[in-house]
């Protein structure tokens, strides 16, 4: 079936060619369908002169009435397409299978057993002994100090203030004014020609074969063996020491504490012209440290709109420190060497036997059956579509956008920093040293010999007995039962995309040229007819 119908796609491709050769084999040379050739009923001559010119507009243009017309041909091509077809193949399937086995298991038997052994038991025993006490014995020194007292001082003096000044500036500056612009172009375009070829391709069909082979199964022996042994027997051994306790003596003793007993007074601001307020700079001028401008609406509650004789009145904190003794507690720490009795415990070793089972494993060769999966190669042919590229030039307009510089003028404000000299009143806190004299307490350490009892524990051995359990190993023959995953071909259905051609009718224009009238010299009798059929 797909003979036949490439047999009927190539003869509708033969006569629509032979449409525009026109004379067929009848003429030696003939124009293209629609030019009029020398057999052409509106011909004249020969066919280089008679194109273009008797049947219609050069190149290709318009075409006369008498020449002939264009017909839409239906004809029908192979396209490919992928079919979805249901195939059957054979897969192998792992299943598994229970099977039976027998394996050696260690069991651990506990046998009881009366063993001799040495506790060391405690005893308190009381004892006596001396230890050296530090005690602290405190004299009353007097001592010099030095004290810096604070007292504030006015001063003056003149700084200097940047103040901002804008000034207009005329600045020139450059803009770019976006524009669009028409511009022809040429591009290539790839077009893509799709041609059917024959193709010999490889295909592995799977087969299963029978095989036969050989393994190594390790299998576990269990023997006895006699293994000796080191343990660690531990005892108990007393030893005595010293250590160090640090105990804390609180002490009763005074300081000196400066104390600011002052109070709060109202006092006068005085006129404008008085130093507690500052000074005036002009005809009123500002009070700048307590009472504020002299031309507000009020200066510190006196004050409307000129210099008076009083600015009102000012909260001002006078001071008073006053030296005070006050009592406080420190406490120092006295160390003592105590000395205490503690256990050691250690241990000595011993050499000792006992039996084991060691297990070794023993290697067998076991013979098995199993299946394996081959591939042959087959050689088979099919049809692809071969696609290739043909390129066309393809006239094509884009904008593009561009820019031109225009200048323009702004006015912009440039500010500069202008210094000033400002005079302004400030207050410095002092000190002054002063020569004082205190009482301090000196602590110092005096030893003596304390008489003390002390608590000493001790140990001593005694035999006695205990039953332990010894465990002893035993060999049994334990069934178990393990899985084993075999592999069985099975027929599946699957679906797999096969490519076939598929016919398809598409329609195409077909010169057919005209067959009456007279005919012009030089066609003959063959000229029309050959034309015609």
């Amino acid at each position: 079936m797909r003979y036949v119908l490439t047999l009927a796609a190539a003869a509708l491709m033969s006569a629509s060619a032979q449409a525009g050769s026109c004379c067929g084999s009848n003429v030696s040379s003939c124009c293209s369908a629609p030019c009029a050739s020398s057999c052409s009923p509106c011909g004249s001559g020969s066919c280089g002169s008679s194109c273009g010119s008797s049947c219609g507009v050069a190149g290709g243009g318009a075409v006369g009435g008498s020449c002939g017309t264009w017909e839409t041909v239906e004809r029908t091509v192979m396209c490919p397409q992928m079919v979805t077809e249901t195939r059957t193949i054979t897969v192998n399937v792992p299943v598994q299978e229970q099977r039976q086995g027998t394996r050696t298991v260690c069991r651990t038997v506990m046998d009881t057993k009366e063993v001799p052994y040495t506790v060391c038991v405690p005893y308190q025993e009381q004892m006596t002994g001396t230890r050296t006490v530090c005690k602290t014995v405190t004299e009353q020194v007097e001592q010099p100090y030095t004290v810096c007292v604070p007292y504030q001082e006015q001063m003056t003096g003149t700084r200097t203030v940047c103040r901002t000044v804008s000034e207009p500036q005329e600045q020139t500056y450059t803009v770019c004014v976006p524009y669009q612009e028409q511009m022809t172009g040429t591009r290539t375009v790839c077009r893509t020609v799709s041609e059917p070829q024959e193709q010999t391709y490889t295909v592995c069909v799977p087969y299963q074969e029978q095989m036969t082979g050989t393994r190594t199964v390790c299998r576990t022996v269990s023997e006895p063996q006699e293994q000796t042994y080191t343990v660690c027997v531990p005892y108990q051994e007393q030893m005595t020491g010293t250590r160090t306790v640090c105990r804390s003596v609180p002490v009763q003793q005074t300081r000196t504490v400066c104390q600011d007993q002052g109070h709060w007074e109202e006092q006068p601001c005085g006129g404008c012209n008085a130093g507690a307020c500052g000074g005036c700079g002009n005809s009123c001028g500002g009070c700048a440290s307590a009472c504020g401008g002299c031309g507000a609406a009020a200066c510190c509650g006196a004050i409307a709109n000129s210099c008076g004789n009083s600015c009102g009145t000012r909260r001002v904190w006078v001071s008073n420190p006053v030296q005070v003794e006050v009592p406080y507690t420190t406490y120092q720490q006295v160390q003592e060497q105590v000395p205490y009795t503690y256990t050691v415990t250690k241990t000595r070793q011993e050499q000792r036997t006992r039996t084991i089972n060691v297990c070794r494993q023993v290697q067998e060769q076991v013979p098995y059956t199993y299946t394996v999966c081959k591939t042959r190669q087959e050689q088979r042919t099919r049809t692809i579509n071969v696609c290739r590229q043909v390129q066309e030039q393809v006239p094509y307009t884009y904008t593009v956008c561009k820019t031109r510089q225009e200048q323009r003028t702004r006015t912009i404000n440039v500010c500069r920093q202008v210094q000033e000299q400002v005079p302004y009143t400030y207050t410095v806190c002092k000190t002054r040293q002063e020569q004082r004299t205190r009482t301090v307490c000196v602590a110092r350490q005096v030893q003596e010999q304390v008489p003390y009892t002390y608590t000493v524990t001790k140990t001593r051995q005694e035999q006695r007995t205990r039953t332990v359990q010894v465990p002893r190993q035993v060999t049994e023959q334990v069934p178990y039962t393990y899985t084993v995953c075999v592999t069985r071909p099975e027929q599946r259905e699957v679906q797999v995309q096969v490519q076939q051609m598929v016919p398809q009718t598409v329609t195409s224009q077909v010169w057919r040229p005209a067959c009456g009238g007279a005919v012009s010299s030089g066609c003959g009798s063959n000229g029309c007819n050959a034309c015609c059929n």
